[in-house]
């Protein structure tokens, strides 16, 4: 997959998220968070030729976005995603806690597209003035 694939991957989980409900569905809309912000990762990875295999390799990568593009929420946002992962295996967040994860899985998803979509390389050659 390359970065575009991931970041319609991020953004179909992020859709899919809000169609199962926090009250009676909460594992699964846990889980889609999670892949949400999972694949934006692999997105800004694969876009920057970064490891991306494991959750590990995802969490080196964030710290690395942080500064990169100035997101200084960046490794907190993400954090909440796992939080929601591991919520999908116990099932220990309340539906406000869920919310308050939610909200911040959907910034760092909407932020790090945003980040893709507008990158260049700095190594880019400028377009041909002739």
């Amino acid at each position: 997959m390359d970065e575009h694939d991931h970041i319609r991957a991020s953004l179909r989980f992020l859709q899919h998220a809000g169609l199962f409900n926090a009250e009676h569905d909460a594992l699964a809309r846990s889980e889609m968070l999670w892949c949400a912000a999972a694949h934006s990762v692999k997105a800004f990875a694969v876009q920057r030729e970064w490891h991306n295999h494991s959750h590990n390799d995802l969490f080196e990568v964030v710290g690395k976005i942080k500064g990169e593009i100035g997101y200084p929420e960046a490794y907190d946002h993400f954090s909440s995603a796992a939080s929601l992962h591991n919520n999908m295996y116990r099932g220990f967040m309340n539906r406000q806690r869920l919310a308050e994860e939610e909200a911040k899985v959907t910034e760092f998803v909407n932020h790090i597209a945003a980040a893709v979509s507008a990158y260049a390389p700095s190594d880019a050659t400028p377009p041909d003035a002739s």
